[in-house]
């Protein structure tokens, strides 16, 4: 019984051998009357022909270029950027639990119909322990066309002292 089956493998696989040698003698077919006469060359049997590894010719090599020049063309070239529109405003709120935090917000509005970075900056008070401190801080912001964004939350500021912002857009 063993050796029907390992004679069968064996016949199935010889069968298999047989069918590959088949498809190399097969001729190809006749160009139609008409077409290209230059055929692609055709590997012998066995060769892999070598891949096209880019349809793209070869980039020049890269060469060592006047810095100060390319500055003064990339300045002469560069547009003149237009006045960014956008809205800034502050806030001062109450939140917490028992609305007993002091928040103040600042919201940055575009009107513009470009993608914005705004930088914004803010000086204020708070207090800790009885004593008052100044805070400073800066914060990055997208904002896109029409759209309403917070630039930040401050906790703990202290509202009668004021604070002063600065908001400053670019487009991206």
């Amino acid at each position: 019984m063993r050796s029907l089956l390992v004679l069968g493998v064996l016949a199935a696989c010889a069968g298999i051998a047989s069918a590959d040698d088949d498809t190399a003698k097969i001729p190809l077919a006749a160009p139609a009357p008409g077409a290209a006469t230059a055929a692609p060359q055709q590997p012998p049997p066995g060769i892999v022909p070598m891949p096209a590894w880019s349809p793209r010719p070869p980039r020049p090599h890269p060469t060592a270029a006047n810095a100060a020049a390319d500055a003064e063309v990339s300045a002469e070239n560069k547009p003149q950027e237009s006045s960014v529109q956008f809205v800034a405003e502050a806030l001062w709120d109450l939140a917490g639990y028992n609305n007993d935090e002091v928040i103040y917000t600042i919201f940055i509005t575009s009107h513009d119909a470009r993608i914005l970075r705004c930088t914004t900056e803010l000086k204020g008070a708070y207090y800790e322990n009885g004593e008052k401190h100044s805070v400073s801080d800066r914060q990055s912001t997208t904002v896109f066309p029409e759209q309403r964004t917070t630039a930040g939350n401050w906790q703990g500021m202290d509202q009668p002292s004021g604070a002063t912002y600065s908001v400053k857009c670019h487009p991206v």
